[in-house]
């Protein structure tokens, strides 16, 4: 099938990506000059395992494309997705200037177009409830072509995006025409496993669908960071009551992982407007008030822990930042913990020193000269009073801690994301501090640092 992607950010990168992999002619639309450049070149602006490779794969055959014109893309698609980008405002509600704008400049696009045939119009974007059904309104009053509007909300994880759009849990589409429906079961063929997975309905349930599944999400991690304040309050571990919660079939285990909270594109964004959809209807969704509440704690709890737990005045010291992304295998700073733990620290009066496999360049922008930025954790902890780790990448799990040990001011972790082992710290001589778990205090006192 020949296929629009409008807007070439993550979403759209990824999806068209994955289309031209599976056998669809994909044109993709950037406006965004150097991000354009970018893809013309061949290369992938943004890190995510295995998208780079697979780009460049189809992008080299042909099957992938990209262009700034909107109309030469849509001429002869059959299907146009809008990917673009939905973000907060600051008062938490849902920005939807990029959405309108694409919408109109697609339906100038549609009148010039062949309307011989049915366009599919998708809206793959995060929109609250009612946005696809306005679209489609809109779309019938200013243009006579041919088209329909169907919601299909991403379900994409960073950090395995591109196993999740071609092994998708489900496909979920919302609309109001069978046509429609059909063509994108064409569309989509080639990944549905099962019929049961390919999921029709209306506009709306679609919709909220997005924004329920990404609030139950993060109400699984909520809980436990909660939980987090009990298990040190009474000597428990986090780690035993996951296991113990995450064993019962009606729980399962995924999304029980304790730490300073959760960041990201999707999780903040979309609770926050979940809140604000609810108050449109007249409810005061306190489930979800909650859910931002514990995680602005959990964010702050975790700063203010380096503060009591230091052994030392906050201001003048040193701190080691292991971990600027939001999650492992990803660049994305949005809503990352270590926003708001290095501002605190700052704030304090300590200094920062601040590392990350991928996330580096991006946080540069956010901090600039605050921050001393250092290309590896075991450089960047050298002299320092304490590291803070806070994203789990696997890497800082096996580093020479006895000599990281031996190098610092005082040998102590805060451990953000309970990834490091309790033992391996002890014996290499670090005070460990992790997130609702015992902390070691007792270190042992190495009698030969290297």
């Amino acid at each position: 099938m020949d296929i629009a992607i409008i807007g070439c950010g993550y979403v759209g990168l990824v999806t068209g990506t994955c289309l031209a992999s599976i056998g669809h002619t994909v044109r993709g639309v950037e406006k965004d000059a150097k991000k354009l450049k970018t893809l013309q070149d061949g290369h992938c602006p943004i890190f995510e395992p295995g998208l780079h490779e697979l780009m460049q794969e189809h992008y080299a055959s042909g099957q992938l494309q990209f262009t700034e014109n909107v109309r030469a893309a849509v001429k002869d698609a059959e299907v146009v997705f809008l990917c673009v980008g939905t973000p907060p405002k600051p008062d938490g509600t849902v920005d939807m200037s990029f959405l309108e704008g694409a919408g109109k400049e697609i339906c100038d696009a549609l009148a010039e177009a062949n309307n011989e045939y049915l366009v599919t119009l998708v809206i793959k974007s995060t929109v609250p409830a009612g946005t696809n059904r306005k679209l489609y309104n809109f779309l019938k009053s200013q243009t006579r072509a041919n088209v329909q509007v169907v919601s299909n909300p991403e379900f994409l994880r960073e950090g395995s995006a591109v196993k999740d759009c071609l092994e998708p849990d489900r496909i979920v589409i919302g609309g109001e025409s069978p046509e429609a429906f059909r063509i994108m079961r064409r569309l989509y063929d080639p990944l549905v496993r099962r019929e049961e997975n390919f999921m029709t309905m209306n506009w709306e349930s679609a919709e909220l669908s997005k924004y329920a599944a990404n609030a139950m999400l993060a109400a699984r991690i909520s809980f436990m960071n909660e939980m987090t304040i009990l298990c040190e309050g009474y000597g428990a571990d986090i780690e035993d009551i996951r296991k113990g919660i995450g064993s019962d079939t009606r729980i399962g285990p995924a999304f029980l992982r304790a730490g300073c909270g959760y960041g990201g594109s999707c999780f903040p964004k979309d609770v926050s407007a979940l809140e604000h959809i609810s108050k449109q209807v007249g409810h005061d969704n306190l489930f979800v008030s909650a859910i931002q509440a514990v995680n602005t704690n959990q964010k702050r709890r975790f700063a203010e822990k380096i503060v009591a737990k230091l052994g030392r005045p906050i201001a003048g010291a040193q701190i080691a930042v292991w971990g600027l992304a939001f999650k492992a295998d990803t660049d994305d700073i949005r809503e990352s913990a270590a926003l708001d733990v290095i501002r605190y620290l700052l704030d304090q009066g300590a200094r920062v020193k601040a590392t990350d496999p991928k996330a580096m360049e991006n946080m540069k922008q956010v901090f600039k000269e605050e921050v001393e930025w250092m290309h590896d954790p075991v450089t960047c902890a050298a002299g320092a009073d304490a590291v803070a780790l806070l994203t789990d990448w696997p890497q800082y799990t096996t580093l020479p801690f006895r000599k990281i040990a031996a190098t610092m001011n005082s040998p102590i972790i805060f451990d953000g994301r309970n990834c490091l082992h309790r033992d391996i710290m002890r014996e290499t001589g670090f005070q460990y501090y992790p997130m609702g778990r015992p902390a070691v205090e007792n270190a042992l006192k190495l009698k030969n640092r290297v």
